[in-house]
């Protein structure tokens, strides 16, 4: 019999329903369990008012145009009473979402990738689990000890059999590498995935147990680990220069300025190639191909095939969100990180920072002074930073969840 898992996303932004996707393709190529799994938006709900749907496509503005306010709004929030106060009002406006959630596919394990949705989780967990717990246990005369046996198959009346209901485990998986808003932390989950030592170090100062946390990685997809094409058949497949240094550039709607950095590569006078994605932002895309480009360039508005790209490239430009910069380091893809949102990011950047797996550029000729650094002396230093990249990367984690995943289900 298949298993069903019921995994939890949001989309602010592409990183949450990323990392569900990729949980999903895992789960996939795991050999214990048959999978059937559903990814579901809470906050798509009809119950659910627009202010709150509308936080998820108004994301990238806010972040863009007003990141001061953003950055206040972060710091403020991320402290006990806020938090709490917030948890109460989103367990009281999505509950109903949740319900029908579990109700209509009656999954096995519910996987987490969003951080607001503890708080439904919870109450749910109370109502149809801890408050019946406590019933069963006055009704029928029995302690944990006696439940556990039941549950293990011992002798019980058609009564409790009718009344007994079985846990279904819950897994977070926090989707930054380093740092955390306080709303991901829950004791309601029975494992956390994260991303990284130093997030697990994080998680247990905030009181959770250190046998809950599973240091998996961000999950990416499993191609990152399965492909067996090498760096240069990758970009023959796609049409690049398999002998010239590629750089790919990752744009979106959130990251400001791209154009000026690309156009400073442009007339750098460099011997390379771009690869530009517009992430779908179409202003870009039309910047893109208005450009007159004095170097080779492949250009697309959006593309389906990331991984594949992260692993043929030589160094990648983009924001510092915790998917692509899990995704960079797990296709061994050094990074030239030019957008960092407050708070929020500035953990990931100080990781690839620190582990010297690539640099935050502020302005066009600090990216030109980098990229010259990295590729003097026959590109010894970009050589260092991508044995670095390799180092610390993790291209087995969305197959690292799904282990977790089994290991609940057992």
């Amino acid at each position: 019999m298949k298993k069903k898992v019921l995994i939890l996303t949001g989309d602010a932004g592409f990183g949450h329903r990323s990392a569900s996707n990729a949980i999903a393709d895992a789960l996939a190529h795991n050999s214990e369990f048959e999978f059937e799994t559903k990814i579901e938006n809470l906050l798509d709900h009809s119950s659910v008012p627009a202010w709150l749907q509308n936080t998820q496509s108004d994301y990238d503005k806010i972040v863009k145009d007003m990141p001061k306010f953003y950055e206040f709004s972060y710091e403020y929030s991320d402290n006990p009473l806020p938090t709490q106060i917030a948890s109460i009002g989103l367990s009281a406006i999505l509950s109903r979402a949740y319900k029908q959630a579990i109700d209509s596919f009656q999954p096995d394990l519910v996987v987490n990738t969003y951080p607001i949705y503890h708080g439904p989780a919870q109450s749910w967990y109370f109502v149809n689990e801890e408050t019946w717990k406590t019933e069963f246990f006055t009704k029928n005369k029995v302690n944990q000890v006696d439940l556990d046996l039941i549950r293990l198959g011992g002798k019980r009346s058609s009564s409790q059999e009718a009344e007994l209901k079985k846990h279904i485990p819950f897994i977070t998986v926090i989707t930054d590498l380093v740092s955390v808003h306080m709303i991901w932390m829950s004791k309601m989950p029975d494992k956390y995935c994260v991303g990284t030592d130093e997030m697990k170090e994080l998680v247990i100062d905030y009181g959770i147990q250190p046998e809950k946390i599973s240091v998996t990685g961000i999950p990416v997809k499993p191609i990152f680990a399965l492909e067996n094409r090498t760096k240069r058949q990758l970009r023959i497949d796609m049409g690049w220069d398999p002998d010239k240094t590629a750089i790919l550039a990752m744009g979106s709607k959130r990251v400001s300025n791209l154009m000026g950095y690309l156009r400073a590569i442009n007339h750098s006078g460099f011997d390379l190639q771009l690869i530009l994605v517009a992430g779908g932002d179409e202003a870009l895309y039309k910047q893109f191909i208005a450009e007159d480009w004095h170097i080779p360039v492949k250009i697309e508005n959006f593309a389906n095939d990331i991984p594949s790209k992260l692993m043929a490239c030589d160094m990648v430009i983009s924001k510092a969100g915790g998917l692509i910069t899990s995704e960079s380091l797990a296709a061994g893809a050094p990074m030239l990180i030019v957008d960092v949102i407050p708070g929020q990011e500035e953990g990931n950047a100080i990781y690839v920072q620190t582990n010297q797996t690539g640099a935050v550029v502020n302005d066009p000729i600090m990216m030109l002074e980098t990229i010259a650094h990295w590729l003097m002396d026959d590109a010894a230093e970009l050589k260092r930073i991508a044995e670095n990249v390799k180092r610390i990367g993790k291209p087995r984690s969305s197959l690292e969840v799904a282990d977790v995943i089994a290991s609940c289900l057992r």
